[in-house]
């Protein structure tokens, strides 16, 4: 094993003595147990987290609401878009200088973005889209026209399957010190030697198992899922027992509901650096393992399969401190020969933007349904506002 890779220890207030202490004390006991618990359970049934913690359903319940009134929505939905009839487009683009907002402005033009990250390097926007399965070569043929027009000077498009989204291991941190453990060597050994306990595979089909009513709910439970049945009822325009039928008996047993992303920050954004990495693999089985061990990676946001690829598209946030011991933790991976290569775009976390599915875009009688004419229209008048001929 390199020496390069080992146990280190960082206590956060020693390091990074200029950040707010009250970000540290967030992450106090209590609140490591509430969150932990609505991961396993569900972010939206905290009397489940109250009588599986032993803490007061009271306590459960101010504390959760302390968190959201200082830091926003606590956990929102990250939809399996595949039963959507979707697919993730993930595109990385280098901008004509100069042209960096009129390129954001045109990949949002087809309205099919979800994310839109600035970053650096090679690339300057590197965005996330949920495209029709019916309309991934017209989106394709659209990035294409992007290029031709002179905004973007190179692109890149990767198709994946569903995001899976993934939560701090609080096992390695001491809220009482304030330290995080890193451990680099048994994490390598636990990859090379896993029993693979996940299988992460394209997905079957892209058959469209909702109606615009569950698209409703959906879109909601993005922004905020914990938001009640009682207030997801006016908006979706059905009654209670209605929402709770579209949510029990439809987007549960499909699997559809069953991610959520926390907004659970294990060390400060200041100290950070937030990347997307792409990992190629030598076998399925290589690929399996690693996914098998992402658990315990706590500095693994989520990830998703590359379609038809041995593949994936890694989220990390990190401290940056740990950056160098990431990347000697890929190389370590390749000696061993379960990675074939890998490469990295480090994104702007200040710069992120981010909406809901398009659910405007989608009639229960004809399906989704995207004008690329007029996106090309709309992308010929960007180019002029950017003097491009």
């Amino acid at each position: 094993m390199s020496s390069a890779l080992s146990t280190e220890t960082v206590r956060l207030e020693e390091q990074y003595a200029a950040v707010e202490q009250k970000i540290l004390k967030s992450l106090d006991s209590m609140t490591i147990k509430i969150c932990s618990a609505m991961w396993k359970l569900g972010p939206r049934n905290l009397l489940e987290v109250a009588r599986q913690t032993g803490i007061p359903f009271t306590s459960v319940y101010h504390r959760v609401e302390r968190i959201e009134s200082k830091s926003g929505e606590l956990a929102y939905l990250e939809p399996k878009i595949s039963k959507l009839g979707l697919v993730k487009v993930v595109v990385l683009a280098s901008a004509r200088l100069g042209c960096e907002e009129a390129v954001t402005q045109a990949l949002k033009v087809p309205n099919l973005w979800t994310a839109i990250n600035y970053c650096e390097g090679t690339f300057t926007h590197d965005s996330v889209h949920a495209v029709p399965a019916k309309y991934v070569n017209e989106f394709r043929k659209y990035i294409r026209q992007l290029n031709e027009s002179g905004l973007i000077k190179r692109y890149r498009i990767m198709m994946t399957g569903d995001y899976i989204p993934n939560f701090p291991d609080f096992n390695y941190y001491d809220p009482i010190a304030h330290e995080w453990k890193f451990t680099w060597d048994r994490w390598l050994n636990e990859v090379i030697s896993a029993k693979p306990t996940t299988h992460i595979d394209d997905p079957e089909s892209y058959t469209v198992l909702v109606d615009k009513k569950d698209l409703l709910i959906i879109k909601e439970l993005q922004i905020n899922g914990r938001k009640s049945f009682a207030e997801l009822a006016p908006i979706a325009g059905i009654s209670l027992h209605g929402v709770k039928y579209h949510f029990d008996r439809k987007l549960t047993p499909a699997g559809i509901v069953q991610n959520y992303q926390f907004n659970v920050v294990p060390y400060p954004k200041e100290v950070s650096a937030f990347h997307e990495i792409m990992l190629e693999f030598n076998s399925k089985l290589a690929m399996d393992k690693f996914c098998s061990v992402i658990p315990r990676l706590f500095f693994v946001i989520g990830t998703s399969k590359l379609l038809g690829q041995q593949a994936i598209l890694l989220r990390t946030y990190i401290l940056e401190s740990q950056v160098p011991k990431l990347f000697a933790f890929f190389s370590e991976l390749a000696k061993a020969g379960m990675v074939q290569s890998y490469s990295a775009v480090r994104k702007d976390l200040q710069s992120r933007i981010v909406q809901t599915i398009s659910y405007e875009l989608f009639d229960d009688n004809t399906g989704w349904s995207c004008d690329f004419e007029r996106c090309s229209r709309e992308l010929s008048r960007l180019s002029e506002t950017c003097g491009i001929s």
